[in-house]
């Protein structure tokens, strides 16, 4: 059979669904309605399947093509670090877009760097790059160590206070009290134990064990 005669069959099997016969009963009718319903559910089914296929295989870019644009750097997000986003050119409409998204590397200071998260937004795939090196504004560093004291009678505890200096405007001053490391009494931290912010500045302070306490 040809394809212009299998064409022709679908036709006439298209219009007997759609005609209607007075001649029968009410709940025959009513028997047609509903394979008519079915049958047009289906192929709009079938359509809708077509056109998300087709859109995707457009969408989809070589992964030789696929390029970041737009890099820009933000703010700094803890110790030495600072946050730059860039867009890539890959749709949405991709399935494996977050995928490619995180293994595409972007260049930054002249090094490669895989993105930390990414987005969707407003029509653009974004990555987010915490970039760890060569961002001096972003090095937070602690002034000299004061004694406070023991923190209480028995608690074999003593607190230790810093001052947390060129720290960034408007950053989270408790990421970089935490994240900035600190070395006194011959001990290395990696952070304060806690942070307190006042009109003098951010102090972090350290809660370190003392059996004179």
């Amino acid at each position: 059979m040809s394809i212009a005669q299998k064409y022709r069959q679908l036709l006439i099997l298209i219009f007997r669904y759609n005609e209607t016969n007075y001649l029968l009963s009410r709940g025959r009718r009513r028997q047609n309605h509903g394979l008519e319903c079915c049958f047009f559910i289906t192929i709009g089914a079938i359509l809708i399947l077509g056109v998300f296929y087709i859109v995707q295989f457009f969408s989809s870019t070589p992964i030789d093509e696929i390029v970041w644009t737009n890099l820009e750097s933000h703010s700094c997000t803890s110790y030495a670090t600072r946050e730059y986003l860039a867009e890539i050119n890959l749709s949405p409409w991709n399935r494996q877009w977050t995928k490619l998204c995180m293994s595409t590397p972007v260049v930054v200071h002249g090094q490669p760097h895989l993105p930390s998260r990414c987005e969707y937004r407003s029509g653009t795939v974004i990555g987010h790059f915490a970039i760890k090196y060569d961002e001096p504004d972003c090095v937070t560093y602690w002034s000299t160590f004061k004694n406070r004291g023991c923190t209480a009678k028995g608690s074999k505890k003593r607190r230790i206070e810093q001052h947390l200096m060129n720290v960034p405007a408007h950053a989270d001053y408790k990421e970089f009290c935490a994240t900035t490391p600190a070395r006194f009494l011959d001990q290395e931290f990696s952070g304060a134990d806690s942070c307190v912010k006042s009109i003098w500045g951010v102090y972090g302070q350290w809660f370190i064990d003392d059996p004179s306490c």
